[in-house]
């Protein structure tokens, strides 16, 4: 059977069209092979995600913007943390993202830091306030035509330095005694080492004296200890002399050596906006006189 003409002609038409599409969706794709392009990084955030006296949580939010019209597969990055200079913590991860084409995304690096690693490094960052840093980062990226890719990307800043505040029985001293009972006062001492302001309160104490427990409660007062500065926690003792016994009042009459236990723990704030109720444990033991 004879194909009249015409259908011919339409048939040729449509499979040149076909043909021109075809060409253009693989000269279009070519160039845009062609022109691959690094994503380009910047570190948008650096945030204190926990913090203690102990060690502080680092999160460096990476922005991830991908200039192409393919989309980008992230396989994961390193990391080298400075400290003055020097090389303090390294490692590596394994982190899949796809970054859609001409899109944006962010990646999170956490980093945990201890403070005794870092004293026992580095050892007069102990009487520093503050210690200058450098994260420096290569992430690595699957990208059409360039392959594994890796791209650097660096952040600067400075780290608090903290250390635990000390605290000490600075006194024990009777202010009043009588023939059944005694008033005295205890004072324990806070020292604030840090470069920040802190805030003692609910004390939470057990204090005893040759094995007797002499008082026992939770102070209500707040105390505010200044950057590098001292503050007194009193604490009133007030003493049955006719139940304790004749050693007790023998112990309160001269300036006799005792032996001591504080137990307790209490809550702290500080001026750093991430380092908030902080529960504080103390034990402290020892010896000390008794003044009048």
């Amino acid at each position: 059977m004879l194909v009249p003409r015409k259908q011919i002609f339409k048939w040729l038409c449509i499979g040149l069209a076909g043909a021109l599409v075809l060409t253009a969706g693989s000269c279009s794709t070519l160039s845009q092979l062609s022109n691959i392009q690094k994503p380009t990084l910047s570190v948008a955030n650096v945030r204190f995600t926990g913090m203690s006296f102990d060690a502080v949580d680092l999160a460096f939010d990476v922005k991830i913007r991908n200039p192409n019209q393919l989309s980008a597969t992230l396989a994961g990055f390193d990391y080298d943390f400075k400290i003055n200079d020097n090389s303090f913590l390294k490692g590596q991860q394994e982190k899949k993202l796809a970054i859609e084409a001409l899109g944006e995304s962010t990646v999170e690096v956490p980093l945990t830091l201890n403070f005794k690693d870092i004293y026992q490094t580095f050892a007069t960052l102990k009487e520093q306030d503050s210690s200058a840093y450098q994260m420096d980062l290569g992430l690595d990226f699957d990208l059409p035509v360039l392959g594994k890719t890796r791209i650097p990307v660096s952040k600067t800043g400075f780290l608090p330095m903290i250390k635990l505040p000390a605290l000490k029985i600075a006194s024990v001293k009777v202010n009043q005694m009588g023939l059944g009972g005694a008033d005295l006062e205890l004072n324990l001492e806070i020292d604030n080492p840090n470069g920040f302001g802190v805030l003692a309160k609910n004390l939470n104490y057990d204090f005893s004296v040759n094995g007797q427990s002499w008082v026992k409660g939770i102070a209500p007062e707040q105390v505010r200890i200044a950057e590098k500065g001292q503050s007194l926690i009193r604490i009133p003792i007030s003493l049955d002399l006719l139940s304790m016994g004749q050693a007790a009042l023998q112990l309160l009459s001269g300036n006799q050596t005792v032996d001591y236990a504080f137990q307790g723990k209490m809550d702290l704030d500080t001026s750093l906006p991430a380092f908030k109720n902080i529960n504080l444990p103390i034990s402290k033991s020892g010896q000390l006189k008794i003044t009048r």
